[in-house]
C-alpha cells in the first residue's frame, strides 16, 4: 500500500497527465457540492466495504480511477488522472483508524543503516 512501486503506478506522464476528470475539479471538500460527494460515495463505497485487504482495495479504486495516498495522519483519495487529491477516506466515511484496524497497518519498509568500511571498527584479537 505505501510502497514505491505504487507510487511508480501512480504516476502519470506525456498527454494523459494533462488529461481532467470531473473529479480532479473537486479538489477539496469545500469544492465539491453535495451531489458529487453522494456519487463518489455511491461509486466507492462497494469497494470500501467489500475488500479484505489494503491490495483488494487499491484495485477496486484503481478501477475506478482513484488511488490513496497517507498524509498527515490521513488517508486522502486522488483522481488516477489528473493526480488531484479530492478528499479524505474519513469525509467517505472511512477514516484512517477504522481502515488499518481492518486490514492493518503497513509501516514502510526501512533500509538498515549502512556504513563505509573505513568507518567500521577493527575487531582485534
Amino acid at each position: 500500500m505505501y510502497s514505491k512501486d505504487f507510487e511508480r503506478e501512480t504516476q502519470t506522464t506525456g498527454d494523459a497527465a494533462m488529461q481532467q476528470t470531473a473529479w480532479s475539479s473537486a479538489s477539496d471538500q469545500d469544492r465539491m457540492d453535495s451531489e458529487m460527494a453522494i456519487q463518489l460515495r455511491i461509486m466507492l463505497t462497494p469497494h470500501f466495504q467489500e475488500a479484505t485487504t489494503w491490495s483488494e482495495l487499491r484495485s477496486g479504486l484503481q478501477d475506478k480511477g482513484f488511488y490513496m495516498k497517507r498524509a498527515k495522519g490521513h488517508m486522502h483519495l486522488y483522481d488516477a488522472q489528473s493526480h488531484v487529491k479530492i478528499c479524505t477516506c474519513a469525509f467517505l466515511g472511512f477514516p484512517a483508524a477504522d481502515l488499518e484496524q481492518r486490514f492493518k497497518r503497513v509501516r514502510p519498509v526501512r533500509k538498515a543503516p549502512t556504513r563505509m568500511m573505513a568507518d567500521a571498527p577493527v575487531a582485534r584479537h
